[in-house]
């Protein structure tokens, strides 16, 4: 069965509030977490408009235009982790080492420095919030959730009160909250 395709007024109903692309910018991120270098989440969301558009991918009566575009996401983002594992196999079925570098990348002095600052102004976001400080110096170093509370003497409320607290100010700031 063919799913019905969408009318002129629906189309004028699922116009792209600013908050819906907040949101599929979030889901963007997300989905583009791992992905090599070549694949950033701003390609990821203009290459789900650009197939929704196109009629490459037709929205099933239904679904909302951000959930519609998720998907897409989704599956582009799946298609390169299918290729990549696809390649990587090719490279370990040959003995070639490439594919210990194509599974884990070393990062680049580009990526380190992107990241460091990143951490500036998570530091400077949170200067205010001992708890959030805490939290984030004990991720920056690799540290467990149980570790973080037993090094800074967090109850496991308190830890997840802050991290819920955090993630509010991120999502506020326009800001992916990915770390685990």
């Amino acid at each position: 069965m063919q799913p019905r395709r969408r009318s002129e007024q629906d189309t004028e109903d699922a116009a792209l509030s600013q908050t819906d692309m907040l949101r599929l910018k979030a889901i963007a991120r997300l989905r583009a977490r791992g992905l090599p270098s070549d694949a950033s989440w701003s390609d990821l969301l203009n290459e789900a408009i650009a197939r929704a558009l196109d009629g490459t991918r037709q929205c099933p009566e239904g679904i909302g235009v951000v959930a519609f575009l998720a998907g897409i996401m989704r599956s582009i983002a799946s298609e390169h982790w299918r290729r990549l594992r696809r390649e990587a196999g090719i490279f370990a079925l040959s003995g070639d080492d490439g594919g210990a570098d194509a599974a884990d990348p070393a990062p680049d002095p580009e990526r380190n420095l992107a990241s460091l600052q990143a951490l500036a102004a998570l530091d400077q976001l949170f200067a205010g919030d001992l708890a959030a400080s805490q939290i984030l110096a004990g991720l920056a170093g690799g540290l467990s959730a149980r570790e973080i509370r037993e090094t800074y003497g967090l109850s496991e409320t308190d830890y997840d009160s802050t991290r819920k607290r955090m993630r509010r100010l991120l999502l506020r700031q326009g800001i992916a909250w990915s770390i685990r």
